[in-house]
């Protein structure tokens, strides 16, 4: 006996995720590659317009995670919890007084690179793709080393450039792939059948 499509897993898992949400949690990957270009481009050029390339990100971000396909629930619920408090955080930052401004900002950020870190471990392990990994340890090198005061601007610009390379090379490969991809590294296990 074969063994059961991604659509049939789904259905077994009682889930509802099909071929739009697919497009949709993809649309997300390519927003947030646009956000990543726009930041890498505009940040290391001094241009106050480089934080368009960080709402970009958010709204990639926000897109993929709510249309992810994960199998253990709280593992999507830390992704778009993380995703839909950093925003949020972000917004309050720039009201917030000049002397703590800056580190809720970076917060927020970090808490959307938690989410965005997720989406991409998560295609690490089901695809095996390097980038995924890679970009696993950028996020929070570039947050943490920004939250500890010891932003600098040549550091940013490559660790921006680093975070678009490997993320366009990533969303490549997603792309590549056909609409509703199963794991292909064995690492995940069939889910469970949902008792009605």
């Amino acid at each position: 006996m074969s063994d059961p499509t991604l659509e049939e897993q789904i259905a077994t898992a009682g889930l509802t995720y099909g071929r739009r949400h697919d497009i949709s949690y993809r649309a997300g990957l390519i927003v947030q590659v646009l956000g990543a270009a726009a930041l890498a481009v505009l940040y290391p050029m001094e241009n106050p317009f480089y934080s368009i390339g960080i709402m970009l990100f958010n709204a990639g971000a926000l897109l993929s995670g709510t249309y992810l396909l994960v199998w253990m629930s709280w593992v999507k619920k830390i992704i778009l919890g993380s995703i839909l408090i950093g925003i949020p955080l972000q917004i309050i930052g720039l009201y917030a007084p000049p002397q703590y401004s800056g580190t809720i900002i970076l917060a927020g950020i970090g808490l959307v690179c938690v989410g965005a870190g997720g989406m991409v471990g998560k295609e690490a392990y089901c695809f095996g793709y390097r980038e995924g990994w890679m970009l696993l340890w950028l996020y929070p090198i570039l947050i943490l080393a920004n939250l500890l005061g010891k932003e600098h601007r040549v550091f940013n610009a490559l660790g921006f450039s680093a975070a678009f390379l490997l993320l366009l090379s990533l969303v490549g490969k997603k792309l590549k792939q056909p609409l509703l991809s199963p794991c292909t590294t064995n690492v995940c296990k069939m889910p469970e059948q949902k008792n009605n």
